[in-house]
């Protein structure tokens, strides 16, 4: 079967290539998720390829109303109305002439413009809930049929949840359910692929954004089919930064691709060696520090006062500071993004610096772990030796529930700063416990680790 891909971001992926020709595909949800914003962002790509796009309304408002709105989005483009994009209104149709009339038009309009896709939109009002069931059934009849004769996709966009075409979805090739989830102070928009006939499609509630440039995709990264098997760590390890924790370590440092977790409550000495890391940073090994809970200027500032050589990484263009979780994204979002950087800047050195910005999300309680932990795959297979810190006390009040037992299992390195009172230290003395070393292990358990300003960070063997 010949695929129409949609050209949206995510969205193919999730569907395993696209919809299929002659298909008809149900879009619902309440008003204002995003379906139309997402029938016009198909049907606008598809016109830079010469695809022709029959956009029927079923409501009373008029198109010039609705195009005022698409003026906004990026991909709109005005000389394609009426040139790659017809709208057409149905509402007389419907209102006169009930579902047959509006058949009639469709097949008139189509062979007319000659439209490999249909959009009608609003069919489902609340005059339709008055229709039999017989000519609902009839009417999505005679629609696929009319579709898989001329060869064209069919989008059906309703509010609801099926509501009068309920006994009939059944009949249709697919069901996109779309919602906007809200739970206390946060909210998230989701889609999910309740049916889709002929091909296998990426199950759950795939998250998305709504922007100037349309609808963006996150499919659920755990759900992505592994494309590679068992990537083996690299043989020569990587400096943390602090020498004489290297020095204790077997062979120098950190394996290439490993994962590292490194825990401890506020102020115990996280970030300062996550900074240290990120300094070590060369343009031919280059950095990357996401930052959850601090500003990158704030980073960039501490990272001065310790004495690392963070601004001049990041002048030289070895290292990049950005921010994440920090405009109300979701956790598939936050994934996403950090890949494509990762892939972008051609990344070797990671930081995320506060894994509670993560757990800050609906979807975290319920599968954050494996979240990570296809996270963490996703990074050793593109070669990445990554530094995550977690605050323990946080992450309990993001995620809503402690650091659950054996999540440092996904990690190969676990490096824990211990709390000592402060009367049995110096100020700025830390205890660093190397849990964890995958790759050989530790001559000692632990080292001392010296935080001081404004003198670069200093440490000696416990």
């Amino acid at each position: 079967m010949k695929r129409l891909p949609t050209l949206v971001e995510g969205l193919d992926e999730i569907l395993n290539g696209g919809l299929f020709e002659g298909g008809v595909y149900i879009f619902e949800g309440p008003p204002g998720v995003g379906k139309t914003t997402l029938a016009n962002q198909i049907a606008y790509t598809l016109a830079r390829r010469e695809i022709r796009t029959l956009y029927v309304t079923m409501l009373a408002e008029s198109h010039a109303r609705m195009l005022q709105h698409m003026e906004q989005q990026i991909f709109f483009d005005q000389q394609e109305v009426s040139a790659t994009v017809f709208y057409v209104s149905g509402y007389r149709e419907l209102e006169q002439g009930g579902l047959k009339s509006v058949v009639e038009l469709l097949r008139a309009e189509l062979m007319r413009h000659r439209a490999s896709l249909l959009v009608i939109d609003g069919l489902v009002v609340n005059s339709l809930e008055t229709m039999t069931n017989d000519s609902v059934r009839q009417f999505v009849h005679e629609l696929q049929s009319l579709v898989s004769a001329m060869s064209c996709t069919c989008l059906v966009l309703t509010s609801g949840n099926g509501n009068a075409l309920s006994a009939e979805q059944t009949m249709v090739d697919g069901i996109f359910s779309f919602e906007d989830h809200g739970f206390h102070w946060r909210a998230e928009r989701r889609m999910q692929v309740r049916k889709f006939r002929g091909s296998q499609v990426i199950r759950g509630q795939h998250t998305f954004c709504i922007s100037t440039q349309g609808l963006q995709f996150f499919p659920r990264l755990e759900s992505l089919p592994l494309t590679h098997g068992n990537v083996k760590l690299g043989a020569i390890p990587l400096a943390t930064g602090l020498g004489p924790l290297d020095g204790v370590l077997h062979g120098g440092g950190l394996l290439a691709g490993s994962a590292s977790a490194v825990i401890g409550h506020t102020g115990s000495g996280k970030t300062t060696l996550a900074l240290a890391f990120a300094a070590c940073s060369t343009l031919e090994s280059p950095g990357l520090v996401l930052s959850c809970t601090e500003l990158g200027s704030d980073l960039r500032r501490m990272g001065s006062e310790l004495g690392l050589h963070i601004e001049t990484a990041v002048s030289s263009g070895a290292l990049a500071i950005k921010n994440l979780g920090h405009e109300d994204e979701s956790m598939d979002e936050m994934g996403h993004k950090l890949l494509r950087l990762v892939d972008e800047l051609k990344i070797r050195r990671l930081v995320v610096d506060g894994v509670a910005g993560l757990a800050d999300t609906l979807a975290f309680p319920e599968r954050g772990y494996r979240f990570l932990g296809r996270l963490l795959v996703e990074l050793r297979r593109r070669g990445v030796t990554s530094l995550f810190t977690v605050d323990p006390d946080a992450l309990a009040i993001a995620a809503g529930t402690p650091l659950a037992d054996g999540v440092t299992g996904w990690f190969d390195n676990v490096f824990v700063f211990e709390p000592v009172a402060t009367r049995d230290r110096q100020i700025d003395e830390r205890i660093l416990t190397i849990t964890k070393v995958r790759g050989g292990g530790a001559t000692q358990p632990a080292v001392d680790v010296f935080v001081s300003f404004p003198k670069a960070a200093q440490t000696s063997a416990a």
